[in-house]
C-alpha cells in the first residue's frame, strides 16, 4: 500500500503536498488572539530581567501564590519564543509561525497514520477533518508549542511500541513542554494511562512492562523541572470548579461552539466525533485498549471543555483512522474506488491551491486601541488606568511601564471580576470601587465587542468635573483625571 513502487504512491504524496498548501492558506488568518499581547510582553520582560517572582506589570495581586507562579513562570519558554519570533519579523512572522506549527502537527498525523498502515480512504477522511478543525483553535500563544510537543510526544510513544529506545525521548520532550505550557499534564496523564493498561495486561511479562513503567516515572520527574515544580499540579486542582473557569469561554463544551457563533466549526467538531465513535467501536472489538482509552479520555474532556479538542484531533486521529479502516473494509464498493477518491482529493487540492494566494498576515487592528495607545504614548500620559479586559493585554504590550492597566486577559484573581463588572456599569458599589482605586486614566471602548449596550461608566465620567475627555475615536475614549478641577 505504501511502497514507493506502487503507482499510486507518488499521486498520494503529491496530493498530500497540495493538501498542506491548502491548509497553509486556511490557517494563515490574521493574528486574532487577544492574549498574544500579554504573552509577548511577558516574553520581553523575561529576556530583559529574568523570570519574575511578582507581576512586573502591576496588575496581579501577590497574595495568590499558586496562580501568580503559574501565570508568571509556567509558560516562560513559550512566551520567550513568541516574543523572539515577533521581535525578528513582526506580526507576519508570528502568523507564519502559527501556520508552520499547525502544518507540522497535521503532517505528523499523516506520518503516524503511515506507520500504522492506514488505508488511503480512512487516512483522507480523518486527515481532512483534522485540517478543517485545526485552524479553528490555533491562537497565537504558548499553547501552540503545546500542540507541537504533544504531537511529538505521541510520535515517540508510537515508535516505542516497536523500539523501546524511543522512550528515552519522552522525558526530553517533557522538559521542553513543561516549560512552555501547562498542557504537559495531559501528556503525563495519557502516558500514565497507557502504562497502566500495559501493566494490567496479563499476556505481557515484566520485562516488557518495566521500560514503560520507568519511562512514566521519568516523565513525571521531568514535568517538575520547571520554575514552578509541583505548583503546576496544585494550580490545576485549584482551578477546577473556580469562578475563573466558569467565566472562561474555553471551558465550555466542544458541542457548544455554536453558542459563540461558530457554526461551521461546530459542524467539523461533530463530524470528527462521529468518526471517532465509529472508530471506538472497532477499537473495542479489536481490544486495542491503549488506543481506545486515549480516544475516550481526550474525547470526554474535550466534550466538557473545547480547549482540549485540538489535543484530541492531533493525538488520536491516527488511532481513529486505523480503526475506521476496518469499517471501510466491509464496504467493498468504496474499497474499489480508493484510487478515484485519491484523484478527487488531488483535484480538490489543485483548486484549493488558489487559497494560498490569499495568505493573510497582520492582525485585526479594528479590535485593538492602536491609535489610542499612540496618543497616550505620544502625549506621555501616565498612571494607573481602568480599562476593559479585552484591551488589557495590548495595553501591557504597548504602554508598560508608562501605564498600568487595571485588568487583562491573564488568569486574574477571581475576586477582581465583581468590582470590574460593577465599575463598567457604574453601579453604586462600582462607583465606590472606582473612586477607591484612584485611577489617573480611563481607556475604554463604548461597549463590549458582542454587546451594543453602552457602558454606563462613560456617562458617569462625563458628569464628573475632574475627568477630562482627552481623546475619542471610533473605538473608544481616553479620560484623564485632573484633581484641580474637582471642586471647581
Amino acid at each position: 500500500m505504501w511502497s514507493r513502487h506502487n503507482p499510486s504512491f507518488l499521486l498520494h504524496c503529491f496530493s498530500l503536498f497540495l493538501f498542506l498548501l491548502v491548509c497553509a492558506g486556511y490557517f494563515a488568518v490574521p493574528l486574532w488572539d487577544s492574549d498574544f499581547w500579554w504573552h509577548i510582553a511577558s516574553g520581553r520582560e523575561i529576556l530583559q530581567n529574568g523570570i519574575p517572582d511578582t507581576d512586573p506589570f502591576g496588575v496581579f495581586p501577590s497574595t495568590d501564590i499558586v496562580r501568580n507562579d503559574t501565570v508568571l513562570k509556567g509558560q516562560w519558554l513559550g512566551q520567550v519564543v513568541l516574543f523572539s519570533v515577533f521581535d525578528a519579523g513582526g506580526v507576519n512572522a508570528v502568523v507564519a509561525f502559527r501556520v508552520l506549527v499547525l502544518l507540522a502537527c497535521v503532517a505528523l498525523v499523516w506520518w503516524r497514520c503511515r506507520q500504522l498502515n492506514v488505508g488511503l480512504l480512512a487516512l483522507w477522511l480523518v486527515l481532512i477533518l483534522v485540517g478543517l478543525n485545526a485552524g479553528n483553535f490555533g491562537g497565537e500563544r504558548p499553547q501552540l508549542l503545546s500542540f507541537l510537543f504533544a504531537a511529538l510526544f505521541f510520535v515517540a510513544i508510537d515508535l516505542a511500541e516497536k523500539n523501546r529506545r524511543w522512550l528515552f525521548a519522552l522525558p526530553v520532550i517533557t522538559v521542553l513542554w513543561a516549560n512552555s505550557h501547562g498542557g504537559v499534564l495531559l501528556g503525563v496523564a495519557l502516558l500514565g494511562l497507557w502504562t497502566l493498561l500495559r501493566l494490567l495486561d496479563t499476556k505481557a511479562g515484566w520485562q516488557e512492562k518495566r521500560p514503560w513503567f520507568l519511562a512514566t516515572g521519568a516523565v513525571v520527574l521531568a514535568s517538575l523541572l520547571t520554575p514552578n515544580g509541583l505548583q503546576t499540579y496544585l494550580y490545576l486542582l485549584d482551578l477546577e470548579g473556580s469562578v475563573l473557569q466558569a467565566r472562561t469561554s474555553e471551558y465550555i463544551s466542544a458541542f457548544q461552539l455554536y453558542t459563540l457563533g461558530y457554526i461551521w466549526q461546530q459542524v467539523w467538531v461533530v463530524a470528527f466525533y462521529i468518526v471517532a465513535l465509529v472508530a471506538a467501536v472497532s477499537m473495542f472489538q479489536r481490544r486495542q485498549w491503549q488506543y481506545l482509552a486515549s480516544t475516550v479520555f481526550l474525547g470526554a474532556i474535550s466534550a466538557s471543555s473545547f480547549r482540549y479538542f485540538v489535543f484530541f484531533i492531533f493525538l488520536c486521529a491516527p488511532y481513529i483512522a486505523w480503526a475506521v479502516q476496518d469499517t471501510l473494509k466491509n464496504l467493498p464498493e468504496l474499497k474499489q474506488n480508493i484510487t478515484r477518491i485519491a484523484q478527487g482529493v488531488l483535484l480538490f487540492s489543485l483548486f484549493g491551491v488558489l487559497i494560498v494566494s490569499l495568505l493573510r498576515g497582520g492582525f485585526y487592528q479594528e479590535i485593538y486601541p492602536v491609535e489610542m495607545a499612540d496618543f497616550v504614548q505620544k502625549n506621555n500620559l501616565r498612571g494607573r488606568a481602568f480599562n476593559n479586559m479585552e484591551w488589557g493585554g495590548y495595553l501591557l504590550w504597548r504602554l508598560t511601564p508608562q501605564v498600568t492597566p487595571y485588568i487583562d486577559g491573564r488568569m486574574l484573581d477571581e475576586k477582581r471580576f465583581p468590582p470590574y463588572t460593577n465599575i463598567l456599569w457604574a453601579t453604586p458599589p462600582g462607583i465606590q470601587w472606582f473612586e477607591h482605586e484612584n485611577f489617573q486614566l480611563v481607556m475604554m471602548p463604548y461597549h463590549g465587542r458582542y454587546d451594543p449596550q453602552r457602558y454606563k461608566l462613560l456617562d458617569y465620567l462625563r458628569a464628573q468635573p475632574e475627568w477630562l475627555l482627552v481623546y475619542r475615536d471610533a473605538k473608544g475614549v481616553v479620560f484623564l483625571r485632573d484633581e484641580r478641577r474637582k471642586n471647581n
